[in-house]
């Protein structure tokens, strides 16, 4: 029996949600702020040669960031549209219908590539440096107009939030806290495992070096070395962490602006939901893995997001297994998004079947 379903816009609904996406992606950009500042100022590092060529890495992301846009569109073969393709005439003219509600000075440029996939994407250093674009699959997936204007706004919110700036700066504190932390963190174990504040490693350590095992001593002792490694790796995991949690809300507000703009939620529900069907079809397609492992941040709807309604165990395991893997991603589910359209729509939007 199909599911009840409105086609309404709760306005209120859609500002608490954007609202909310900008608090949290302050607080993320905060934290990660405040860490790597923090490790700097403990640490106090000295001027070496070493530290320098460190920190010159972390504009590596700036690199990215200013030239992102060449960068894409070498790496997706994206062309401008054909005049005499109607498909791609579509897509100009829905970009034109959304663009005088976007509040955007300058009306990014549409771009077509030909991956079979069908996903969207926007990049650029700014919105005057910007542009989205299509694949040739979005275009050929079947989308009604109302589908695919709420799949292009979504992108043009992207440009309108400085998204892709958003990321390049929590890159940048990630790789400064990171460095910090592999500067700083060799000096603080000499410190533990040395001096009157370790007695009993001091003990150990003089014992092992009696035996010339040299397993707990300060300077290049395995034991410390291992310690090192685990601490170093489960604060990167907690950069990393803060890192995709922001992706994350940068994804939910782009689908609020969406909404918002098209005045249907539902538009971009059942958009996403076909996209995502796609995906499941394919996931055994490895030629898609390879195709999109460098592009998941941009896209609009994460490869092989497999949540869906029906079926899901619901164990402690499973939703915690759940929870876990949502942390690594770059986006919310389909499921969680499909969500948020159907509080903003005032109701429940349509379902999608594979069927359709």
């Amino acid at each position: 029996m199909p599911h009840k379903h409105s086609h309404g816009f709760d306005a209120a609904a859609t500002k608490r949600r954007l609202a909310s996406t900008w608090f949290k992606t302050i607080f993320g950009m905060s934290l990660i702020s405040v860490l790597a500042v923090a490790a700097l100022m403990y640490f106090g590092l000295s001027f070496t040669w070493g530290v320098v060529l460190l920190g010159a890495w972390s504009l590596v992301p700036v690199f990215s960031w200013y030239h992102s846009g060449t960068l894409v569109l070498k790496l997706m073969k994206c062309r401008e549209p054909n005049a005499h393709n109607p498909d791609h005439q579509r897509l100009v003219r829905l970009v034109d219908e959304l663009y005088p509600v976007t509040g955007l000075k300058v009306k990014p440029p549409v771009y077509i590539s030909p991956i079979p996939m069908p996903n969207a994407f926007a990049t650029g250093r700014n919105p005057a440096n910007s542009f989205i674009a299509a694949t040739e699959g979005l275009l050929h997936l079947g989308l009604t107009d109302a589908e695919l204007k709420a799949v292009l706004a979504h992108e043009l919110a992207h440009v309108k939030c400085r998204d892709v700036s958003i990321g390049s700066f929590m890159a940048v504190m990630g790789s400064l806290f990171a460095i910090v932390l592999s500067a700083g963190i060799p000096g603080l174990f000499r410190g533990v495992f040395s001096g009157g504040e370790a007695p009993l490693l001091d003990k150990l350590s003089d014992k092992v070096n009696k035996d010339k095992k040299r397993f707990f001593t300060p300077d290049g002792g395995v034991a410390g070395f291992i310690m090192m490694l685990v601490i170093f790796y489960m604060v990167s995991m907690l950069t990393k962490f803060l890192a995709l949690f922001v992706s994350r809300c940068r994804e939910s507000a782009a689908d609020v602006l969406a909404a918002e703009w098209t005045q249907d939620p539902c538009a971009l529900s059942t958009a996403l939901q076909k996209i995502r069907n796609f995906m499941m079809r394919q996931r055994r397609d490895i030629r898609l893995i390879t195709l999109t492992r460098g592009m998941k941040p941009l896209f609009i709807v994460n490869a092989f997001d497999e949540d869906d309604e029906t079926g899901i165990d619901n164990s402690v395991g499973a939703r915690l297994g759940r929870w876990w893997r949502g942390l690594g991603e770059h986006h919310p589910s389909v499921e969680k998004r499909v969500a948020e359209l159907d509080a903003m729509a005032g109701g429940q939007c349509p379902r999608v079947r594979e069927r359709d």
